[in-house]
């Protein structure tokens, strides 16, 4: 049996307890959290134990899951490898940060991993429910991989093994889809709002393009997703555009325009093979009436 202790009693800590718990090989020990109070509701919710003294959670657990913040993994780390974790299994589940924080583990005869599910969680009392359908990524050393792959397998999530050095770029990726998406929403919003459009009316006109074009990627790729003025070649429109955002109070917007623009260049040269975009990006890259490059 595999006793779970789980360090951190936020959104990520109850949601994956709540998730995790319940294999007929696990058993979920209970919560370490500095709030008091987030650690009692975190076993409440799980029906298991409320622990104050750190150590005492690790005694009980053979696995141990940091849910802590990124910047606070290392300093649990400092704590816990002072005290007996031979033949453990430490987790963190950042997305953004490797097991290599997990400093000399191997010479204190433990196992350590992190483990990140490609997921906002924002609630503790109902982003469990999403984590059936999150992807998952895993990373570190063999028999810490052993055991997660043996969860999520159970769980029927997919998952992919990254190696240590590939976790910022992973993490990356997935800022690019979540938070930077939500960058351009507010980027839309602005323009439309010089059109005295509020916030709630800009949603719900931007609301159709936004959900369809997503739901396109998703269907069927990116390349095939692609149209606007961009993919067509449409230097006239691409120039007013420019134009449009030629002054200090668009100054990042515009920025933003021509290197998004020109990531989509790359991406309608691979879909249109027989259409020259090279006046295009020269004009994306030194604005109204571009010179080729050389």
């Amino acid at each position: 049996m595999y006793n779970i202790g789980i360090i951190g009693a936020g959104k990520v800590g109850v949601s994956l307890g709540r998730y995790l718990s319940g294999l007929e090989y696990t058993n979920l020990v209970g919560y370490y959290s500095r709030s008091l109070d987030s650690s009692a509701y975190a076993a409440k919710v799980t029906n298991s134990g409320k622990f104050t003294n750190i150590e005492k959670l690790v005694e009980k657990s053979n696995v141990i899951l940091i849910t802590t913040p990124d910047d606070k993994i290392s300093q649990v780390w400092s704590t816990i490898s002072k005290f007996s974790i031979q033949n453990k299994i430490v987790c963190h589940c950042s997305g953004s940060l490797s097991s290599e924080i997990f400093f000399d583990i191997s010479s204190k005869g433990a196992s350590g991993c992190s483990m990140h599910p490609i997921l906002a969680i924002s609630s503790k009392e109902n982003s469990y429910k999403d984590l059936a359908s999150a992807f998952f990524t895993l990373e570190g050393q063999d028999e810490a991989i052993e055991f997660f792959s043996k969860v999520l397998d159970s769980k029927g999530n997919k998952y992919k093994v990254l190696s240590s050095r590939e976790k910022t770029k992973y993490h990356i990726s997935s800022v690019f889809i979540s938070n930077l998406i939500i960058a351009m929403g507010s980027i839309s919003i602005k323009l439309l709002g010089d059109y005295n459009f509020s916030q709630e009316e800009a949603l719900t006109a931007l609301k159709s393009l936004a959900i369809g074009n997503m739901n396109k990627l998703f269907a069927i790729g990116p390349q095939d997703a692609l149209t606007g003025p961009v993919e067509r070649n449409d230097l006239g429109t691409v120039e007013r555009h420019l134009k449009a955002l030629d002054h200090d109070h668009y100054d990042n917007i515009e920025k933003i325009y021509r290197l998004l623009s020109l990531e989509l260049v790359d991406l309608a040269r691979e879909k249109n093979c027989d259409r020259d975009y090279s006046r295009l990006e020269n004009l994306l890259l030194k604005g109204p009436n571009p010179q080729v490059r050389d």
